[in-house]
């Protein structure tokens, strides 16, 4: 019972961590200086893409893979190293990783409303690394465990989307210095949930 609880609880933090809704909400808020009267129209298109995105990860992601053949080893552990590439590159860069959208998403538009779905929610939010460590958990366990962690997982992450958006960020005013130190620690957090992932991936595929 404690070992699934813990499982519950690092599938939540490794989710969260990776869809990162309070730094995200911080760049939300420079994205749509020009139009905040339509922040929560914007908000409902983005949680609900990627709640689509993620759900459906969550739900067929392991069907896939099977479908396709491909060892649930080998895949946490291809998965852990995108997550943790991903992880390094946000700890020594300071700023999101390319497979997220990287500067891309982060430039602002003349109108956010073109960017909402794409490259914002899909890949900025719920890019390859969430979409991967949603997979991972939900095929990490047998027996159904694995799945019922990541959909819980993703239903604390689509529920604190729009309070990072529409509360926190509205009410924190970070300098630059600040938003990289904070996606920097960040990325520490996604590196180590990334090898954690691989470790996982390797003790699959080895029956170890």
């Amino acid at each position: 019972m404690k070992g699934d609880l813990n499982f519950y609880l690092q599938s939540i933090v490794a989710v969260v961590v990776i869809t990162d809704p309070l730094t995200r909400g911080i760049f939300f808020r420079q994205l749509t200086a020009a139009e905040p009267e339509r922040r929560v129209e914007f908000v409902r298109r983005i949680t609900l893409a990627v709640a689509v995105t993620l759900f459906g990860a969550a739900i067929f992601g392991k069907e896939l893979l099977d479908l396709m053949g491909i060892d649930l080893g080998a895949f946490g552990i291809a998965g852990g190293l995108i997550v943790t590439l991903m992880g390094f590159e946000m700890l020594f860069g300071g700023e999101p990783s390319r497979a997220q959208g990287g500067k891309e998403a982060r430039e602002v538009p003349e109108s956010f409303d073109g960017s909402v779905v794409v490259p914002y929610a899909i890949p900025f939010v719920a890019g390859p690394g969430a979409i991967t460590t949603v997979i991972t958990i939900a095929s990490s366990t047998s027996g159904g465990t694995g799945t019922v962690a990541a959909l819980i997982a993703v239903a604390v992450a689509v529920i604190l989307l729009p309070i990072g958006h529409l509360l926190v960020a509205k009410h924190l005013n970070l300098s630059e210095q600040a938003e990289q130190i904070a996606t920097k620690i960040g990325g520490l957090l996604i590196a180590t949930i990334g090898i954690q992932l691989m470790l996982g991936g390797i003790t699959r595929y080895f029956g170890l």
